[in-house]
């Protein structure tokens, strides 16, 4: 009997790679064979990383054989991100605040969960992370991820996220594994520190039912190409943090691009308001001209009042546009959605947000 199976196996861009694998390697030993082949992908946290069976969202147990696992071959295998949470956004009606008390810093609460902290390497970290301590007096003394906010019901939540590092609510500290509730006007303390800020909500609803548990059920790409857009049309760039209303101005809505990944960390989570159409993307918006691969004209979003359809299209830039994981053609509209995300180079991510 043939002790060994022919596979295919994606590793992140590099799809369909021929691999024959002895049927008793487990998949932990597998991760650590793909961290020796691509020396580009960072080892140190191989938690980071699972292996799945094409079309399918749970990973293989990594203490698991081939064997064990009746691998048949030619199955196809994918290496990826372990699933991350999804990032859910809350009704406009549900939007809260957090106000820094020292320095005024607003910051907008407009999904679930939350994450408060500052921003790491890793995409799937810096996609929930809503508020961004980094520039903080004494926000380097915070963790990565420090703590959430989640709501339901009408309620909303706060939960210790550091083994180490402290929440309070109210001077009372929050025990790790464990949830508060966090009302309008409450006072978090963060960190041994305690940068204190301050929670501010628009409105308070009943609370009904039982929380809801989050489900993994969405991978994070790879470090995947990115561009990123610049502005023609006047446009505000509105510090991280500061809520904003969507409004309409006549026919034209006002929408936003948030910055979900950036060479300058700093600028993770912070927006940029469309107000008028059309709307340039480049290195003449503020927040992005330090972002090299970017061009000065890069992109343009049109907004089509009869048909309420917003389109973004590639001027000719150097590195292109990727729309929810598809180039697009350079002089070709391509239709975006609320939630779209743009890709930029190598390093910048930007989503449409309504």
């Amino acid at each position: 009997m043939d002790d060994y199976l022919d596979v295919e196996i994606d590793v992140f861009e590099f799809s369909a790679q021929h691999v024959r694998l002895r049927k008793e390697i487990t998949i932990a030993t597998l991760i650590q064979e793909i961290f020796k082949q691509f020396d580009d992908i960072v080892a140190d946290a191989p938690e980071k990383y699972a292996i799945y069976l094409k079309g399918f969202d749970r990973p293989l147990n990594s203490s698991s054989t081939l064997k064990q696992l009746d691998i048949q071959p030619h199955d196809e295998l994918v290496f990826n991100y372990v699933q991350q949470p999804i990032r859910q956004m809350l009704g406009q009606g549900d939007y809260a605040i957090l106000r820094e008390e020292t320095t005024g810093k607003s910051y907008d609460i407009q999904w679930q969960p939350a994450v408060i902290g500052r921003p790491d390497s890793d995409a799937g970290h810096n996609i929930i992370l809503a508020v961004n301590m980094l520039l903080l007096p004494n926000g380097m003394t915070v963790s990565r991820k420090h703590a959430q906010i989640t709501f339901f019901g009408g309620r909303y939540f706060v939960e210790p996220l550091a083994e180490h590092n402290p929440v309070f609510l109210n001077d009372k500290e929050i025990p790790l594994n464990s949830k508060r509730e966090i009302k309008n006007k409450d006072r978090l303390a963060i960190g041994r520190h305690k940068i204190t800020m301050v929670f501010e909500t628009q409105r308070a609803a009943p609370f009904t039912g039982a929380e809801p548990k989050f489900q993994d059920t969405r991978k994070m790409p790879a470090p995947a190409p990115v561009p990123m857009p610049m502005p023609a049309a006047p446009a505000v760039s509105e510090p991280e943090g500061i809520e904003a209303t969507v409004l309409s101005t006549g026919e034209s809505p006002i929408t936003f691009l948030v910055i979900e990944k950036c060479s300058t960390i700093e600028n993770v989570g912070q927006k940029l308001t469309i107000v008028e159409y059309p709307f340039a993307l480049g290195r003449t918006l503020p927040l992005l001209s330090n972002e090299k691969e970017i061009s000065r004209k890069h992109a343009e979003i049109t907004y089509d009042p009869q048909m309420k359809k917003f389109h973004i299209t590639d001027l000719n830039s150097s590195n292109g546009v990727i729309v929810d994981g598809v180039p697009i053609r350079p002089g070709e509209p391509a239709e975006i959605k609320p939630g779209s995300r743009f890709y930029l180079g190598q390093v910048v991510v930007l989503q449409f947000v309504i």
